[in-house]
Parts: C-alpha cells; structure tokens; sequence
C-alpha cells in the first residue's frame, strides 16, 4: 500500500510541474496578448486623432483657403484674356498665396514599419487603411507636388523675365499668350487638387468612424 502512495505521490507531482509549466505558459501567453491589443488600441486611437485632425484642417482651411485662390488665379486668368493688364495687376499678388496640405501619415507608417499592421486581425479594416494610405493619401501629396513644381518652374519662371516682382506688376503687355495658356494649365491643376482634397475628407471621415467602431469592439 505505501508502494502504491508513493507513485500516486509521484504521479501527482509530475501532474503539478506539468500544470505548472502551461499555467506559465497561459500566463505569459495571456499577459502578451493583452500588451499586443493595449499597443494596438493605442496606434488607432492615434490614427483615430490624426484623422480628425485632418479632417478640421482640410475642412476649416485648407478647402476654403484653396476654392478663394482658385477664384483668384481663375480672375487673373480672365483679366489677361481680356487683356485688362491693370486688373491683372491687382490679382498677380494673390498668385503667390499657395497653400497645400498632406494627410498625417506617420502613426500608419510607424505601425506598418514595425509589423504591427497584423495586429489588427480585421483584415477589411487593413485594407481600407492601406487604400486610403497608400493610396489616397500619397495621391495627395503627388498633386500638391504637381502644383508647385508648375506653379516655379512655368508660372515663376515666366514671370521673373516679363514681370516686376517687388511691385507685383506685368511688364509685357504685348505678350501674353504664353501666360495665359500657363495660367489656364494651372488653373486646372488647383481644380484637381481642390477635389482631391474634398474627396480626403470624405474618406477620413468613413476611415475614422471605421477605426472607432473597431476599437469598441
């Protein structure tokens, strides 16, 4: 009978270190799975504010800033094709007031860097971060690209040889059709640029109620 308590002891003891060794485990398991989803709840919450960021400053200013200087530039258009040099003299500063604006992409490439996109185990939810990344977001920035490498190398470089920059006046009154066909390109490349900007804003706004909805769940 004590032959037979003992082994039971050692069955026992054998059964403690293995319940031991996967208690550990569990334990470990379970402790990094809730620093992996406190990390990820963190990166969107982030995400989640440099989207509303965006979206405040895209509809707050940049919209707005860009449709006045979209008048603005379409005024001096139609003054030098009237050829009214004196009322395209009036709308020549406002050429200069060239604002653009790219989505806050940093806390999505910090995550996308670093591995952490699988995270998130929705796997429409990563997709519609990568299109609107990317995709949206990066087309963005080649348009305001766009614009201003135009914007000096056509705009300002005729400029600088028909026009007196310090007193914002045309100089050539005989010649201006190179202006205005550059005038008119332009034109339409701030057009381009003021739609996508709208269109950012629709997406931002269908991307963050998204990333919110996700870090309820």
């Amino acid at each position: 009978m004590k032959k037979n308590y003992a082994w039971l002891n050692h069955l026992l003891n054998f059964l403690a270190v293995i319940l031991g060794v996967y208690l550990a485990f569990y334990v470990n398991d379970a402790a990094k799975l809730a620093e992996e989803n406190s990390e990820k709840i963190a990166f969107l919450q982030l995400m989640s504010e440099d989207l509303a960021d965006d979206i405040k400053t895209y509809e707050n200013y940049q919209i707005p800033t860009n449709q006045t200087y979209l008048e603005s530039v379409d005024s001096l258009f139609m003054a030098v094709s009237a050829g009214q040099i004196a009322q395209a003299n009036v709308w020549l500063p406002y050429l200069f007031q060239v604002e653009n604006y790219t989505p806050t992409s940093t806390t999505y490439v910090s995550m996308k860097s670093s591995g952490k996109m699988k995270l998130i185990g929705d796997l429409s939810l990563q997709k519609q971060l990568s299109d609107y990344y990317d995709g949206v977001a990066i087309e963005c920035g080649e348009k305001n690209e766009i614009q201003v490498e135009y914007f000096v190398e056509n705009l300002v470089a005729w400029l600088t040889l028909h026009a007196d920059l310090a007193e914002m006046r045309l100089l050539d009154k005989e010649n201006l059709v190179v202006f205005k066909n550059t005038l008119m390109i332009y034109e339409s490349l701030v057009s381009q640029k003021l739609r996508n900007y709208e269109r950012i804003v629709e997406e931002s706004k269908l991307l963050k109620e998204r990333v919110d909805q996700y870090i309820g769940e």
